[in-house]
């Protein structure tokens, strides 16, 4: 045993070194999951197991985590579930992976479909298997294709995520160890990656290659990811896990918001390969070597693998020697502690934001920005640098709770972070304001304006001088407006196919449906919708020929009572005013006709469709109040609009609409005027015609 290895006693005995480092390297990444109540939830971790010695020594540490139970007991709820991935690439992968899975039931007592249960205390101890078979396109060879790794990473992800959600597994935890560290920051390099890009395999992320995919990408989760000081917590506590349901389909709130998904940890980055196999020899734990990982021909991976093996890398990008100290790891390590440290700062300054409302109809946001208060001892020689950095940082954190996009490049927040925080700091701004890129601009997808606020409604905490906060630096977000040459985000909503029909049920609970899947709308909702029609649906964004159209029908439908069309108006006006409500989603039927708008929670009447919406996962700074995400009070939107659109402009704009729909009825009767006019002409010019010839008739008779 090494010198100043880390032991953990356990019931008496002495944990082993390799256990220790892996329970204290898993504790330095993960954090338990926490119910909506903040309960502690049952540890559930899944493993993605190929039998190589890396993903056999990962199951065997996990196995391990057993012993510290006494220590921290929230283990006492722990479940491993394996995942084994059958490529279909090679004609023996099938069978390769059923030895994989045996092997896991004969030296961890795995649980294997139409076997028992090993015998113990607990049968939810054992390590339970199950083998994913990944779906290729039919007709395609997999082995023959020339992306076949990148394709089979991706399907790879997809089936591990899809797996660990019907699992209920919130937490994935993956092999990869200290050379696919290496190799990856290598392969970068060759690539063209530069800075952030080179800082190698990060610890934890959000599963990728699964974005749209409901439980699996930032959604279906019914708890949320503890925080640093609630895990020291939730680590000692024995309560018991708590669920959180959601509400009925028939029954309307105000769109909730997703949290959860599937998130990806990686504990064995600082063991080295012969480590590991070390361990799984001195266990007597098999395991297998891909043949095709030793084919440099087959991808880049591979030739660097074996260049790594032969010794043939640059001295700058091998392991260090007492006459080369700065390597690629070395430097792909301190990108990685300043790509680190940049993102906390960020994160101090998102912490700090106060936010005045967050509306989950429309998506729409309003934020006041305070002084950017930054370490200047911490900081490198160039400050104007580091700052700009933190603050494109910050405004991504910001934008990222409106903006439709996954990711938002920093290199295109360079105008955005001017913008935002061009007044707050003398240190990022360069210029005067009066060479201020603008109050009105749009980035990652996000409609951005500046307003200013009154001084009763500058929001100042008691004592607060006007000195300190920036009263004019209040900013409203909402949903770019879509362009008109780029096709429109759509959802198909196809007629959904009852399980049976029960006739001494009630009449609307006659037919059950089975339940329809989620859908990500525009990256920003998550929409659920029962078609009992016999048509197909869609989901499209409210045009304004759409909502034209829907006021007519309503109009038509209120038969003297001007009551629902008072609460259209209203809800309109409230959640989103002017342009914003073109961003609104809407459910319409095959003719384009609007039926549903899910977030105001309106409908026409008469309808039998069931819905139920609620909006992507966004994480609000700690100190965010219940008040603010909310719909604000009828007085307080003339002050703080949520679309960020002046009043004038909004009145422009309702003027121009009803222009337009007069200028429609006036035409129409015009259009009846004048055939009625031209039907005059032609019954004249007829009875003129008839009196003429009946003249003729006369003459010629008198002729005779």
């Amino acid at each position: 045993m090494s010198p100043g290895a880390c032991l953990i006693s356990t019931n008496g005995r002495v944990a082993t070194s390799q256990a220790a480092k892996f329970f204290n390297s898993l504790l330095q990444i993960w954090r338990p999951p926490l119910s909506n109540r903040g309960l502690p939830g049952p540890v559930r971790f899944a493993l993605a197991v190929s039998g190589g010695s890396d993903s056999m020594a990962l199951a065997k540490l996990c196995c391990q985590l057993r012993e510290f139970r006494e220590q921290y007991p929230v283990l006492q709820f722990l479940r491993l579930h394996a995942f084994i991935v059958d490529h279909k690439a090679r004609p023996d992968s099938t069978e390769e992976a059923k030895q994989v899975r045996m092997w896991l039931h004969e030296q961890f007592g795995s649980s294997i479909v139409g076997r028992p249960l090993p015998p113990g205390p607990n049968k939810d101890d054992s390590l339970r298997s199950d083998i994913l078979t990944l779906k290729w396109p039919h007709g395609v060879i997999p082995s023959e294709l020339p992306n076949f790794e990148t394709e089979a990473r991706r399907l790879r992800y997809q089936a591990l995520g899809k797996a660990c959600h019907q699992a209920n597994i919130p937490s994935l935890l993956l092999g990869h160890h200290k050379a696919d560290k290496k190799e990856t920051s290598i392969m970068r390099l060759i690539e063209g990656y530069r800075g952030a890009g080179l800082r190698g395999i990060p610890t934890e992320s959000d599963i990728p290659d699964c974005e749209g995919i409901y439980g699996a990408y930032q959604s279906g989760g019914r708890g949320y990811t503890a925080t640093q000081n609630e895990s020291a917590k939730a680590l000692f506590s024995e309560q018991g896990p708590a669920e959180e349901m959601l509400p009925p389909m028939k029954e309307y709130r105000k769109p909730g918001f997703e949290y959860g998904g599937v998130r990806t940890y990686r504990p064995l980055l600082t063991f080295s390969k012969r480590n590991l196999q070390k361990t799984l020899s001195e266990a007597n734990v098999p395991w297998v070597e891909d043949p095709t990982n030793e084919d440099p021909t087959v991808s880049v991976r591979n030739a660097i693998r074996l260049l790594i093996r032969n010794k043939s890398l640059p001295m700058a990008l091998s392991g260090p020697s007492h006459w080369n100290t700065y390597t690629l790891e070395t430097a792909a390590e301190n990108i990685h502690q300043k790509y680190q440290w940049r993102n906390e700062r960020a994160d101090d300054l998102f912490q700090a934001l106060d936010i005045i409302t967050f509306d989950s109809r429309a998506g729409s946001l309003a934020v006041r920005i305070r002084s950017m208060s930054l370490d200047k001892s911490s900081l490198s020689p160039n400050i104007n640098i580091e700052q700009e950095h933190i603050g494109a940082r910050f405004v991504r954190l910001l934008l990222q709770l409106v903006s439709p996009q996954d990711h938002i490049s920093l290199q295109s927040l360079e105008t955005a972070t001017k913008s935002m925080l061009l007044d707050i700091d003398k240190k990022l701004r360069g210029h005067d304001r009066k060479s201020s890129p603008g109050a009105v601009f749009t980035a990652g997808g996000v409609y951005c304006e500046r307003v200013s606020l009154s001084n009763d409604d500058s929001g100042l905490k008691s004592g607060e001088s006007y000195k300190s906060v920036i009263v004019d630096h209040t900013w409203c977000l909402s949903r770019q407006p879509y362009h008109q040459n780029l096709p429109e985000p759509e959802c198909r909503v196809p007629p959904a196919q009852p399980l049976f029909y029960n006739p001494k049920a009630k009449k609307q609970q006659q037919i059950i449906y089975p339940e329809p899947p989620w859908q990500l709308w525009d990256g920003r909702y998550w929409i659920q919708v029962i078609n009992s029609t016999v048509q197909p649906l869609k989901i499209c964004p409210l045009t304004e020929d759409r909502l034209l159209r829907l006021k007519a029908r309503v109009r038509a439908e209120d038969c003297g009572d001007t009551k629902k069309s008072a609460t259209l108006r209203k809800l309109l006006r409230e959640a989103a005013p002017g342009l914003l409500r073109f961003t609104l989603p809407a459910i319409v039927d095959d003719e384009d006709k609007v039926l549903v708008l899910p977030t105001l929670g309106f409908e026409l009447d008469g309808l039998t469709i069931e819905w139920r919406i609620r909006y992507r996962r966004v994480i609000f700074p700690d100190n965010i109040k219940k008040e603010a995400v909310l719909a604000l009070p009828e007085k307080e939107f003339e002050c703080v609009k949520p679309p960020a659109i002046s009043a004038h402009h909004q009145n422009i704009i309702e003027d121009r609409r009803e222009a337009k729909v007069q200028r429609k009825v006036e035409g129409i009767v015009e259009k009846q005027r004048i055939k009625e006019k031209l039907d005059k002409r032609l019954k004249k010019k007829e009875m003129r015609t008839k009196n003429q010839r009946g003249s003729r008739n006369k003459k010629s008779s008198s002729c005779y």
